[in-house]
């Protein structure tokens, strides 16, 4: 049995080049739109968690995923300590010494129903010209 995502990716390989375009362009303006959505809500301190934000390419063109923290948000514990720990994380899920302040999940779960419905009806629109 194929990965739903195997099936997915040989459906979008069978369609021409500006139908690809078409439908990739549109998941990107989602992800877009996503990715504006968390940076605004994002606490700003000094603003590299709000930079952090960002879209990424993942297997294919059909893949893409919005992320926040990483290498810039990540830094040791305590001076010393030798442990890292990503500070988006920290300030999503609070911790024993700070409250939480969710600006990724909270977001993401309040677009995702807009955003699905816009990526049904792009997928839609893709098909009617197939």
């Amino acid at each position: 049995m194929s990965e739903p995502d195997d099936e997915l990716q040989s459906w979008f390989s069978g369609l021409s080049y500006k139908l690809k375009r078409e439908l990739a362009g549109k998941l990107k303006e989602q992800a877009d739109e996503l990715a504006g959505a968390i940076k605004a809500e994002a606490p700003v301190v000094s603003g590299t968690l709000r930079d952090s934000v960002k879209v990424r390419r993942r297997r294919n063109e059909l893949e893409l995923e919005v992320v926040a923290g990483g290498e810039t948000t990540s830094k040791e514990i305590r001076a010393g300590a030798g442990v890292d720990y990503d500070y988006a994380l920290a300030i999503e899920y609070g911790t024993t010494e700070r409250p939480a302040e969710p600006f990724f999940y909270n977001t993401a779960r309040k677009l995702m129903p807009e955003i699905q419905e816009n990526i049904e009806q792009a997928v839609a629109d893709v098909l009617a010209k197939a």
